[in-house]
């Protein structure tokens, strides 16, 4: 930065670039650091990175901004910075680590990472567990970097399992759950790409309603599925359905 930038840290000393950078508090140093005019100045971000994203998972045609670039590619630029402005304005959606969590405004908790590679939104503690277990078993010089395939994905909630429905809810509000854990999973939505479905979600999330009415009509389809199961195969279904034929 030189002129008027220079009241603003280069970001080159923001920046750890020996740390790990997929780390998400990291990740989003990277971000603000290339966009504190904006911040000073309450702006939409706009300011890509110029080199940073190459020591970080995000996919590699994001790396660098280029003429020839395809507006699919503009565009997610743009809803990355849109996402990442969003998670650091927000008083809602706090970071520790890998670790996005999130208080939906009716108090409660969610909690999920995101998995770069795959682009896909994983448990917390997931990318930690995955890297310690590659270094105890192999060694830190062989470690891996995270396959989100490998690990569990979900988003955490506080309402812990068999969960009772929040009081606030539409039609559903106070009936209890039957086959209900303590995380979600929601499925991506294709239509759009990553961080603006990350986006969608934690704002979903905050608002909260919509998440339980989904989440509790999958449960009323699960208790119908186990009565059929317990009245026309209460043994259970052969594996091999031509051997009883």
């Amino acid at each position: 930065m030189s002129g008027e930038d220079d009241v603003f840290v280069n970001p080159e000393d923001m920046i750890d670039h020996n740390g790990d950078l997929n780390n998400f508090e990291n990740f989003m140093t990277i971000f603000v650091a290339y966009n504190q005019k904006n911040i000073a100045e309450g702006k939409d971000w706009d300011k890509w990175p110029e080199w940073e994203l190459c020591l970080t998972e995000i996919k590699d045609d994001l790396h660098f901004e280029a003429e020839e670039d395809e507006e699919e590619t503009i565009q997610k630029r743009k809803d990355w910075l849109a996402l990442m402005q969003f998670i650091h304005d927000s008083n809602a959606v706090t970071l520790n680590g890998y670790t996005i969590s999130i208080v939906g405004e009716h108090g409660t908790q969610f909690r999920f990472e995101l998995g770069l590679v795959d682009e896909v939104w994983l448990a917390p503690g997931e990318i930690e567990t995955h890297l310690e277990n590659v270094k105890n078993s192999i060694g830190k010089k062989y470690l891996l970097r995270p396959l989100s395939h490998l690990m569990f994905r979900g988003i955490e909630h506080s309402l812990g399992t068999f969960w009772t429905c929040p009081e606030h809810v539409p039609k559903y509000g106070g009936k209890g759950t039957s086959f209900t854990k303590d995380y979600l999973c929601i499925d991506r939505n294709d239509d759009v790409n990553f961080p603006a479905d990350t986006l969608s979600v934690i704002k979903k999330c905050i608002a909260d309603t919509d998440i339980w009415i989904t989440e509790f009509e999958k449960d009323i389809k699960a208790i119908e599925r186990a009565e059929w199961m317990e009245e026309n195969w209460p043994g259970g279904i052969p594996d091999q359905d031509w051997e009883y034929q």
